[in-house]
């Protein structure tokens, strides 16, 4: 008997995937894409996070607690865990924060199933303790680190922060595992306040009840330990499908379909108002559908409008007066590679000027100061001083500056 099979298919969406958004701690600034977000591009990052917020919303009214069971790290660490926990003391083991008490196995108490137990989690733990560090430093800092050979000011710090991360994660796989998501989780809360009875859930054929006579399969492959044939408001399923795979496996002896399966909408008992409920497209929040292709369309207008590079002027603290004679220019990389600007100055004869330099070499997320001399011999008056910026990669910008000559 054929059924789909769910396990694997989940197994593989349960990859965390980092590197569309970190924290640059060293300029402060949030990056995107690999780009660095400043308030100029503001558009960029306020689309950025309207589209998570309104894709979460559709989620919950569509498909449910599913982001929970295929793709949070934290459930499949916690999963992990109690597999593991379940191998070496017993099937009905129980260590977490949340267990009544730990219900070990007599014949696996024993010392060294706790140690190898323990040494596991440490072990996971200093591996998963590196992956913060990429929401906060460049993938070649992380690599330094992870080498050995980080040389760099942050040195300290990342050993501090590492030191906290494994900390951290140890005590969430040993002991917090689902207390995090039942009363902790911010996507978990948004999903009780836009919970829908239409959205996809594990649905149960009542009618063949009498199949489930002395059979507790579904109940006890469930991962967050709820009765699948009886859902209560207060369970908190993560539409994992295990149970839904398991009942399909013991039926498949007998070449029927088991009695758990995904359903979109609340069946009702009068035909007409299921046709009017049903549907996948008739239970989306349009209102949320339309921000988020609204969001999706400004943040891809932002990156093909994004300025890798800034340049400003202003006066130089040298200058005093009315007149001003010295000028500082600064150019910005805001990207996390090296570059190439050269600088030119219009408006003004040529001599009348002197640059400090016109070649600059920019390295990766970094700034350099440029000193302008403005000859006092110009003429009196006001001049349009126009400062401008290339890039070997083709990016122009300039920078408008209003010269005051007071020469008599």
């Amino acid at each position: 008997m054929a059924y789909p099979k769910l396990h694997w298919p989940r197994r593989a969406t349960q990859i965390p995937v980092t590197g569309l958004f970190r924290i640059d701690l060293v300029a402060g600034t949030f990056v995107v894409l690999g780009r660095q977000i400043w308030w100029s591009d503001i558009t960029l990052m306020l689309s950025f996070v309207i589209v998570l917020v309104s894709a979460a919303i559709m989620t919950y009214s569509t498909t449910g607690a599913v982001w929970c069971g295929w793709a949070c790290p934290q459930n499949t660490l916690s999963e992990w865990a109690n597999n593991l926990t379940h191998q070496l003391l017993g099937k009905h083991a129980d260590v977490n924060v949340e267990s009544k008490n730990s219900q070990v196995a007599a014949a696996k108490n024993k010392a060294i199933n706790w140690i190898t137990l323990i040494f596991s989690f440490l072990g996971v733990s200093l591996v998963l303790g590196v992956i913060p560090f990429f929401y906060f430093f460049p993938a070649d800092e992380v690599w330094s680190f992870i080498t050995f050979s980080s040389d760099t000011s942050l040195s300290q710090f990342m050993h501090r922060l590492y030191f906290v991360c494994v900390v951290a994660f140890f005590l969430d796989i040993s002991g917090i595992r689902y207390f995090w998501c039942n009363y902790a989780c911010a996507y978990r809360f948004g999903q009780r306040f836009f919970k829908s009875k239409d959205a996809m859930h594990v649905a149960y054929d009542a009618s063949r009840s009498t199949d489930c006579t002395k059979c507790n399969y579904c109940a006890s492959s469930c991962i967050v330990g709820i009765n699948p044939t009886n859902f209560k408001s207060a369970d908190t399923c993560i539409n994992c499908g295990e149970c839904i795979d398991a009942c399909n496996r013991l039926h498949a002896k007998e070449e029927t379909i088991g009695l758990l399966h995904f359903q979109l909408v609340e069946k009702n008992s009068s035909p007409a108002q299921n046709n009017k409920n049903g549907g996948f497209f008739t239970r989306v929040n349009w209102w949320a559908g339309m921000v988020f292709l609204i969001a999706c369309a400004s943040f891809g207008w932002g990156l093909h409008d994004y300025a890798p590079y800034n340049l400003v002027a202003y006066r130089s603290e040298k200058s005093t007066g009315i007149t001003v004679s010295e000028y500082k220019i600064q150019v910005s990389n805001k990207t996390y590679a090296p570059a190439l600007i050269t600088l030119s100055v219009k408006g003004i004869p040529e001599g009348s000027y002197t640059l400090e330099t016109e070649n600059l070499k920019l390295a990766p997320a970094s700034r350099m100061n440029v000193n302008l001399h403005i000859s006092p011999d110009l003429p009196k008056g006001l001049h349009q001083v126009i400062i401008e910026a290339r890039s070997k990669d083709g990016w122009v910008g300039s920078f408008w500056v209003e010269h005051y000559s007071a020469r008599s």
